[in-house]
């Protein structure tokens, strides 16, 4: 448990490698070995059905080889004239005839037919012969007594009608071979069904290996009667052991055991016609020997993947903790005031974005900051330039008032209307001391300075004013609209002998627009600068980003001879600021 902890509170650079490797081994670890197991399994499954399909045919030419014994027995046994020569008693030339017709028949049948008989034997108590097909006849004098005397004359006794395979037997017809394949059959009287004789066919065991010559068997392949070997591909196996593993199971199947030390792989299927055994005996090794080589190459890969994924691990580990190490020197600068410039985080993963964002946000909170603090410094300015030319607004109301009255008993009209224009424009101006307006009161200043400067003009200077009724009550701040309109009047119309200035407006989606244009002599946009032309204009602007946000402010279209239009964005709340940028 103190281990895991320890794991938990270690670096993110080493938690990163672990759950690398982690990730790779585990998984590895449990799905191996059943991979190997169920590999196994597939290739024994695979062996055992390819063994199956072997033994199913050999098993087939057991039964081709059987059958044509027997029907060799039947046709002997079927014989008029071998019926004939064991029924007759005599020993006369009738008695020779009757032999000799007897092995010419038995000759037309076995050498034709099946090379593979090596003599055949038909006699009883009083006489036989011995029909020798290859090699050198073994029995001399009287076959029958030897035959009668051997291990394998009371098996022929208790058969009825059918013949009776008697391997293991002594009883040799032919010289020289090592073991015969001997198939016997009691001759009856078909009619009284009493015993005449008996029919003993010495086959040669060689047919087993034509048979397997060309068919490259899996494996070492055994032919076992009982515990008595018929056929052997490898005689390192010793019958009894092969018989003691495959006795009292059933008539095929396959089994794994271990015989002399080496665990075997046998497949075994039972002859019906014989009852031979028919087993193949693969060792266990040869079987799995592609599936141990799969092993070695897949641990070989595997710890091949295993580096891999650490070098990539260590990889991307580098690229986190680099990105992480910029953060925690951000922070650091952070934390210290200091200005944050020369880093860049890579963008290409979440936390190079998150690391850009916090750079972008702590500069841009540093700017407004020092934004801020400009301009606490000029209200303060602007507030000593206020002491320094303060003058109490009561009495330029009244001497504005008494000039008003004065012009008004002499009948000066035009002198009236100034001095009550130039009274509205103070009073709006004050506005109490708020900066907050409404954009009637700005249009009520705009009218009394046009008023004033028609009257000091002649009326040369036409002008229209268009708002939509529901946006003059909206609160705005104050000084916007005039300082445009002088503007357009002193830079535009002043030298003209007649003018027009039109001011529009309207709501929009996130504001009001204002827009202003004058009939004026206007300027080249690519000679003079915006930013530069007039402090009323560059005061407004950045009094409208300040208060509003960076997407509000003025802009200026002008082309020599056709005017100037100002487009004049505001913010639109219900105190008229937003402080988006404070």
């Amino acid at each position: 448990m103190t281990n895991l902890m320890r794991l938990i509170d270690s670096p993110i650079k080493r938690k990163i490698i672990l759950l690398a490797l982690f990730s790779a081994l585990i998984p590895l670890l449990v799905i191996g070995p059943f991979t190997f197991i169920y590999f196994n399994k597939v290739i024994e499954n695979k062996v055992s059905s390819t063994i199956d399909n072997f033994l199913t045919i050999v098993d087939w030419n057991i039964n081709s080889f059987g059958s044509n014994v027997e029907n060799l027995s039947n046709d002997i046994f079927l014989s008029d004239e071998i019926q004939d020569y064991l029924f007759y008693k005599k020993t006369d030339a009738k008695l020779y005839r009757l032999e000799t017709s007897s092995l010419e028949n038995l000759n037309n049948i076995t050498v034709v037919n099946n090379p593979y008989i090596n003599a055949i034997y038909v006699g009883n108590a009083n006489h036989g012969f011995l029909k020798v097909n290859r090699g050198e006849q073994n029995l001399k004098n009287d076959i029958y007594q030897t035959i009668k005397k051997s291990n394998i004359y009371p098996r022929l006794l208790h058969s009825e009608w059918q013949g009776e395979w008697l391997n293991g037997s002594n009883t040799k017809l032919v010289k020289g071979a090592n073991q015969s394949l001997l198939y016997g059959r009691n001759i009856r009287d078909l009619g009284t069904k009493e015993q005449m004789g008996l029919v003993l066919i010495d086959l040669d065991p060689a047919y087993f290996d034509n048979m397997f010559k060309n068919s490259n068997p899996p494996g070492d392949i055994l032919i076992l009667d009982g515990d008595k070997i018929l056929f052997s591909s490898n005689h390192s196996f010793s019958s009894s052991q092969v018989a003691k593993i495959i006795q009292s199971r059933e008539k095929s199947g396959t089994i794994k055991k271990v015989m002399n030390g080496t665990q075997y792989f046998f497949n075994y299927h039972t002859n019906k016609k014989t009852n031979w055994d028919v087993v193949s005996i693969i060792p266990y090794e040869n079987i799995v020997r592609e599936v141990n080589q799969l092993r070695l190459v897949t641990i070989s890969l595997l710890v091949m993947a295993l580096m891999f994924s650490l070098i990539i691990a260590l990889f991307i580990t580098r690229r986190i903790t680099n990105q992480l190490s910029l953060l925690r020197m951000v922070t650091e600068k952070m934390e210290k005031r200091e200005t944050v410039v020369g880093i860049h985080f890579n963008n290409e993963d979440e936390l190079g974005e998150i690391g850009n964002k916090i750079v972008h946000l702590y500069n841009w909170n540093n700017d407004l900051t020092k934004r801020l603090y400009k301009s606490q410094i000029k209200e303060k300015e602007a507030e000593l330039l206020a002491l320094q030319s303060h003058i109490n607004p009561h009495f330029l109301y009244n001497t504005l008032n008494t000039i008003y009255w004065m012009a008004e008993k002499v009948k000066a009209k035009q002198i009236a209307k100034i001095a009550i224009n130039l009274s509205k424009i103070f009073r709006l101006t004050l506005n109490d001391g708020s900066h907050i307006t409404s954009v009637k009161n700005e249009m009520d200043q705009v009218k009394s300075y046009m008023d004033i400067q028609n009257i000091r003009f002649d009326q040369k200077i036409h002008y229209t004013i268009t708002i939509e009724p529901e946006i003059m009550e909206e609160s705005i701040i104050k000084l916007l609209l005039q300082p445009i309109v002088e503007n357009s009047v002193y830079h535009g119309l002043e030298h003209q002998e007649s003018g027009t200035i039109m001011i529009e407006g309207i709501k929009v989606a996130d504001g009001l627009l204002f827009i202003i244009r004058d009939t004026g002599k206007g300027f080249d946009m690519n000679e003079v600068d915006i930013n530069k032309k007039g402090y009323a204009l560059k005061n407004i602007n950045e009094r409208l980003k300040l208060y509003y946000g960076k997407e509000y402010g003025l802009k200026i279209k002008s082309e020599i001879g056709n005017g100037t239009t100002v487009y004049l964005k505001v913010g639109l709340k219900n105190d008229g600021i937003t402080h988006n940028n404070l």
